[in-house]
């Protein structure tokens, strides 16, 4: 188990606090890839995010988005909470990329 990990609470049954387990992971895992290209489906409007993972401040996440449901906003940075994301991917060395969803995937297997 990480160090930081070893902070974790836990409730008045003795169990750990699901939701910090969560917020734990999930921002170590995309603190462990700033500069990747990632997926986001996220709760509130815009939903989708396409981008690069700039930072992580706390629980909130920095993106720089290609592309978003939205052309309008494609091409900016956006500030998520991790608890706002649904479903997340990020792109990794031997994994599938991400489909370029405005001209489509031409390498598609």
């Amino acid at each position: 188990m990480r160090k930081e990990a070893e902070n974790i609470d836990f409730n008045e049954a003795g169990n750990p606090d699901i939701h910090a387990i969560r917020s734990f992971v999930l921002t170590q895992e995309f603190r462990e890839n700033i500069g990747e290209k990632a997926l986001l489906l996220i709760f509130p409007f815009p939903f989708l995010i396409i981008g690069t993972l700039l930072a992580v401040n706390g629980d909130f996440l920095f993106i720089k988005s290609d592309v978003t449901n939205v052309t309008e906003l494609d091409d900016e940075v956006f500030r998520v909470h991790i608890d706002q994301i649904e479903v997340f991917y990020i792109e990794k060395p031997g994994q599938p990329e991400i489909p370029n969803i405005r001209t489509g995937n031409e390498h598609h297997d």
